[in-house]
């Protein structure tokens, strides 16, 4: 087996979104993921805060997803840069709208990027009214798999994220639940946990819970399976 695995993943996550305060003539919202728990870390205190910024278009276009890749792409070629921005879809305050995700550190970079996007007719809103709100979004990325112990697969450029296969037909909503089970009734403190797929070569979805844990103890990363299992069972699937 290949020790690594490159992956196009779709994300589902919940985060809470407020406006980020900026001169620049575009809305910008910031997120960090909700309050939660590590997993199984007795030595650790800090609540992972993953900073990204997402700026909304302003009109929804054919493929505009493979739009945002492309323009992204040119623009790494023509820079000698490699950045993480990735095209995602949100409804918030009753509003359905695309977006492009991105790291804190690259907000230079972003802003450079506007005119590739115009030139593919990506623009994005002006600066208005949002009241914080909790969302879930969904956004895809590029990740290279690392083959890192039985059923569990590392993120290779982020040591601290790891995918855990799931066999079971799931929904976000069901996801979330069994996610807060675990948190409730096992011994894990501190964790993110998202719902991500992907499509393999033969053109079938392959699921997997993408979790945050920077720190974590390696020789307990089986657990979180074992009581995934049992938080399945709790709810009936399987």
């Amino acid at each position: 087996m290949d020790k690594f695995n490159s992956k196009t993943i779709c994300v589902s996550e919940e985060v809470e979104l407020s406006k980020m305060d900026s001169d620049l003539p575009l809305m910008i919202l910031q997120s960090n993921y909700i309050m939660g728990y590590y997993s199984m870390m007795p030595n650790e205190s800090r609540t992972p805060l993953l900073n990204h910024y997402y700026l909304l278009m302003k009109k929804s276009i054919p493929c505009f997803q493979d739009r945002i890749f492309r323009s992204v792409s040119f623009y790494e070629k023509d820079n000698k840069k490699l950045l993480h921005i990735y095209p995602g879809h949100m409804n918030v305050h009753g509003q359905e709208y695309n977006f492009i995700r991105f790291r804190h550190s690259e907000f230079d970079d972003v802003m450079k990027v506007l005119p590739y996007f115009k030139k593919r007719n990506i623009e994005f809103i002006k600066p208005k009214r949002f009241s914080p709100v909790k969302a879930l979004i969904q956004f895809k990325e590029m990740v290279l798999f690392e083959n890192f112990q039985e059923n569990v697969y590392r993120d290779a450029s982020a040591h601290h994220v790891f995918f855990f296969p799931i066999d079971i037909d799931i929904e976000y909503l069901t996801f979330s639940k069994m996610i807060e089970f675990i948190r409730n009734n096992c011994d894990f403190k501190h964790f993110e946990a998202s719902l991500v797929y992907s499509v393999n070569s033969n053109y079938q979805i392959e699921d997997y819970a993408k979790i945050y844990s920077p720190n974590c103890e390696m020789d307990r990363l089986n657990e979180f399976e074992d009581n995934f299992v049992k938080a399945a069972k709790e709810f009936g699937i399987g």
